[in-house]
């Protein structure tokens, strides 16, 4: 790991900013309380330690059991990368190896402006690939025409080197009724979550 970050220290426009890491992983089995649990202790817990880390969001999608997603609010992304190397990355590496398909989950680390997460139980999210870029307004712009009943929303583009034309859009909801409600087209991988938080 520790020669695969010198060559993402190489992309220079990605260092010293905040960032929300955004993974969608898929269960090998549908979502139930045990993998829950395994999740929070062995995933959640362990990640929750990394200097960094502002914020955890985690959670299943509701039309869709063996989605399940996690996000980080970090401090910058070097932060990402210094976690790699410490002892309690090994503990989520076990968890991934243990909970989810093998191969590489949806994972990029994002630019939103204002920086941070969305902070509602009910998220609607969003990630696709674009194809170059638009500001966050733009990016939203596509789904206003589509609906509007968010209570918070944030958008932004990838960070992450050769992957810079994937966004992703959260909208906040109160309620799973206001979120379903609202009507948005699917766009790349599209879910509605019901998230569980921890601050740091």
């Amino acid at each position: 790991m520790k020669a695969y970050e010198m060559i993402l220290r190489e992309h220079k426009s990605s260092l010293d900013i905040p960032v929300t890491e955004i993974v969608v992983f898929k269960l090998l089995d549908d979502l139930n309380e045990e993998t829950r649990t395994l999740i929070e202790k062995d995933f959640v817990t362990p990640a929750s330690k990394g200097e960094g880390v502002l914020r955890i969001a985690w959670g299943s999608s509701l039309d869709d059991r063996r989605t399940f997603v996690l996000m980080f609010d970090w401090r910058c992304i070097q932060d990402h990368w210094a976690f790699w190397q410490t002892p309690e990355f090994d503990s989520v590496m076990s968890c991934i190896n243990q909970c989810f398909e093998p191969g590489r989950p949806l994972v990029r680390h994002y630019k939103f402006e204002p920086p941070g997460m969305v902070r509602e139980e009910y998220v609607q999210l969003l990630v696709w690939d674009e194809g170059n870029e638009k500001s966050s307004g733009e990016l939203l712009g596509i789904l206003e025409r589509e609906g509007k009943s968010w209570k918070s929303s944030k958008a932004g583009f990838a960070v992450d080197m050769g992957e810079m034309t994937w966004c992703a859009v959260t909208l906040g909801y109160e309620s799973e009724e206001a979120a379903r409600a609202d009507k948005i087209g699917k766009k790349g991988e599209t879910h509605l979550l019901k998230l569980n938080y921890t601050d740091n």
